[in-house]
């Protein structure tokens, strides 16, 4: 079974305290915990994902 996957953005704390306490949190709840150290949380993380993706297989 797979867990869901729940995504944290580091910048979003004021302390670090906080966002283990946070990522602690949902990890409990069974999620599985993606943590991005930068960007913008307001962005759509699939839209990076795909362009990433793209950039890679034009590298060929």
């Amino acid at each position: 079974m797979n867990k869901p996957t729940y995504r944290l953005w580091k910048t979003d704390f004021h302390t670090e305290e906080e966002f283990i306490q946070t990522k602690e949190k949902y990890m409990d709840l069974g999620f599985r915990v993606v943590t991005y150290l930068d960007g913008n949380s307001q962005k759509d993380i699939h839209n990076g994902i795909k362009a990433l993706i793209q950039n890679h297989m034009n590298a060929d």
